[in-house]
């Protein structure tokens, strides 16, 4: 079945600005989609006390929102950045705030550890092709419009307090310094549904628009800015139309 004009159109905009930007950036490479936005917790891997601990993130984006992690029990964004204990998780911290026996099997588990403390990232093609057929579909990443996808899944926004996201719906339109590359569109609705406010403020962006010093692509693809969650867990940036829209057009 061949693609209708617009449609074809479309998808060379795409191509075109994705080989573009991959000509002058080192685009990482994506994961395939089962294992894309899969970590490796492996903090204490080199001390050889335990094996490192695999996390899943669609698994659990599929009941949390990002907020519950990031915010409320105070995962940092970057991998391996937050201090996590056996003693924590066992005290209800971290991962043991759901992994009780209640919520999710519990930390305190024995016959479970290896479930977790896998040491390395494998292939779970089965499980995830069940979950993202029921799921609206995304071309990159792990293929699933996890936006669209809210709209469906019963997913906690708040797990300590019966909170709601705040109703902000202003865009942010980011001129590029480019030549010819389109502004980027920055929709705060999409992003409220799931973060909290001080996910982004002011750590990762000040709260001043066109004040936030060196927001350029080349630190964006360092892992700072977009980069803290647009690389490895949520649409990787080869998706270069869905932040620039007005690619489509050209």
């Amino acid at each position: 079945m061949r693609p209708s004009a617009p449609r074809f159109a479309a998808l060379v905009a795409v191509l075109t600005a994705s080989v573009a930007l991959a000509g002058v950036f080192d685009l990482p490479r994506p994961a395939p989609p089962d294992r894309y936005g899969t970590v490796l917790i492996d903090r204490e891997a080199d001390s050889g006390s335990s094996k490192a601990v695999v996390f899943s993130h669609w698994r659990h984006r599929a009941r949390h929102s990002c907020r519950v992690c990031h915010f409320e029990l105070g995962f940092e964004l970057q991998t391996n950045a937050t201090p996590i204990t056996e003693e924590d998780n066992r005290n209800g911290e971290f991962c043991g705030a759901c992994h009780d026996g209640k919520e999710a099997f519990s930390v305190r588990d024995e016959a479970r550890c290896n479930e977790c403390h896998a040491g390395r990232i494998r292939a779970d093609k089965a499980a995830f092709s069940e979950f993202a057929k029921k799921l609206p579909k995304a071309p990159y990443g792990n293929t699933i419009d996890w936006v669209a996808a809210g709209e469906i899944l019963d997913e906690k926004y708040a797990l300590f307090k019966d909170e709601k996201p705040m109703d902000f719906d202003k865009e942010l339109l980011l001129e590029a310094r480019w030549y010819n590359i389109s502004p980027a569109v920055f929709p705060h609705t999409a992003h409220v549904e799931i973060l909290d406010c001080a996910n982004c403020h002011p750590d990762v962006f000040n709260i001043k628009k066109k004040t936030t010093e060196h927001f350029e692509m080349r630190f964006i693809l360092e892992g700072a800015f977009c980069g803290a969650c647009h690389l490895t867990v949520a649409f990787p940036l080869d998706d270069c139309v869905r932040c620039h829209p007005g690619m489509k057009e050209r």
